[in-house]
């Protein structure tokens, strides 16, 4: 028979060759956490059309400085939106675009959904954000419908009381002009606007930044260091694509550390109830909390390869953590404690048969009976996962967790077989220190019983 107990130190060693890279990186660089632990902003952007690299935005971006910065391409379920943008001149008031809402929802028959941003720029403008359109608009129809327009009322110096008086240009291209006059000098100033471009889009896809930056949904006159309207006009001054803003938003670092406490509570409490379950499970067993202790090391050393992993990973490669991550980690957990327990239920039918062998020999069996099934349900497991690792995006969400339960299921596998079981024999034998712990030692802990059981156990095993 084959004998695995005999070369339990080695698999402690390979396991700890393993764990401490990553235990060292642990300590020294910690993970790269998301929003989700550090707080921040996660953005979604829709754009005019598709963006085939996700390069093309980070270059866009990086005048911003972004901290911690993660983009990720990704397509809306719900399929393509149509959009409109409409880009002034200049800055407009509150007259104007009323007035634009009004044309455009008495043309198209519908309530529109508006967003009005102020872009900042050497002179400032409007850019006006149309959706939920039910049919495609066109560029020209728009334009048209908005070809007379009121005079923005936004005086250019001074406080002043404007009037106004719209224009149009020999193309039809909506101007107006405000005069404003100054109540300081009595001087008069003139704000022209028209409308420089009107664009559509169509496109279903998005583009997901998640960055610990906070990013303001403010305009132009807004405090922060960086807003939407901002990374807007850019985008369209550097031959980017106009934008729409479909979601923003922040978790502050209150949410965020509550995130993190609870996220660590989570992994105690399901050790705790592992740790008692077990030991309740096999209480007919002796010593019975030595496996429940047992199982929670090995769960611990899962748990420490996937940290550890993604450390480095997050170091050296920008990948970053989020609640998700969690969610994969206790998967990871479950599933380790599960195959842990298979084989240590073998080891417990075996001991109540009461045979002449010795421990070692009883959990070598054990191993030896259950180690096809433990292979084969984890490989089934590990191929699906693979797949999915492989043929998914790198840095989307899913690509994280499949990730996470590839590695931790692997390490899983392995520890069930090669730690677990190999820990309880080395706690009976005393060895590696644990001779402390044992307390007291039977002298014969398995009694003989007839030939005829020990030949059933042969055969078992056969």
């Amino acid at each position: 028979m084959l004998n695995l107990v005999k070369y339990r130190k080695l698999f402690l060693l390979i396991s700890l060759i393993v764990i401490i890279p990553g235990t060292i990186s642990l300590l020294i660089f910690g993970l790269n956490v998301g929003i989700d632990f550090a707080g921040g902003t996660n953005i979604v952007l829709r754009p005019q059309h598709t963006i085939t690299d996700a390069d093309t935005i980070r270059n866009l971006l990086k005048p911003f400085n972004l901290e911690s910065e993660q983009v990720v391409l990704g397509k809306d379920s719900k399929g393509a939106t149509n959009t409109a943008w409409v880009r002034f001149d200049s800055k407009v008031d509150t007259s104007v675009t009323d007035n634009v809402q009004k044309t455009l929802n008495k043309k198209y028959n519908q309530s529109l959904q508006y967003a009005i941003a102020t872009i900042p720029d050497s002179k400032p403008y409007t850019l006006i954000t149309i959706t939920k359109f039910t049919s495609a608009p066109k560029a020209s129809d728009i334009q048209a419908a908005l070809s007379n327009l009121p005079a923005t009322s936004t005086p250019t110096v001074g406080s002043a009381t404007p009037t106004a008086t719209p224009t149009s240009t020999a193309k039809g291209t909506p101007t107006a002009t405000a005069t404003a006059t100054n109540t300081q000098n009595g001087s008069t100033a003139t704000t022209p606007f028209k409308i420089v471009d009107v664009q559509i889009g169509n496109s279903a896809q998005t583009i997901n930044i998640l960055t610990k930056t906070s990013i303001s949904s403010g305009d132009a006159t807004s405090d922060a260091k960086v807003t939407q309207a901002a990374i807007q006009g850019y985008f369209l001054q550097h031959g980017g694509p106009y934008i729409q803003i479909e979601s923003n938003s922040q978790v502050g670092p209150s949410v965020a550390g509550r995130t993190t406490l609870m996220a660590f509570l989570a992994v105690v409490a399901a050790s705790i109830l592992i740790l008692l379950y077990v030991w309740f499970s096999f209480r007919k067993v002796p010593k019975a909390l030595r496996y429940g202790v047992c199982a929670i090391l090995a769960l611990l050393h899962d748990a420490l390869v996937v940290l550890g992993i993604f450390s480095i990973l997050g170091k050296f490669f920008g990948m970053q953590i989020d609640s998700l991550f969690i969610t994969a980690l206790l998967t990871v957990i479950g599933f380790s404690v599960h195959d842990t327990i298979v084989v240590f239920d073998r080891v417990r039918e075996n001991m109540q048969r009461r045979t002449v062998e010795t421990f070692e020999e009883v959990v070598n069996a054990s191993l030896v009976q259950t180690l096809a099934r433990s292979l084969n349900t984890s490989l089934t497991v590990l191929f699906t996962l693979l797949t999915l690792t492989l043929f998914t995006g790198i840095g989307t969400d899913i690509h994280t967790f499949t990730l996470t339960l590839l590695i931790g299921i692997f390490s899983g596998t392995y520890s069930s077989i090669f730690n677990a079981s190999m820990m309880l024999v080395i706690w009976e034998k005393g060895e590696l220190g644990m001779k402390y712990l044992q307390g007291k030692r039977d002298e014969k802990p398995y009694a003989r019983k007839r030939d005829r059981e020990i030949r059933e156990l042969a055969e078992t095993r056969s």
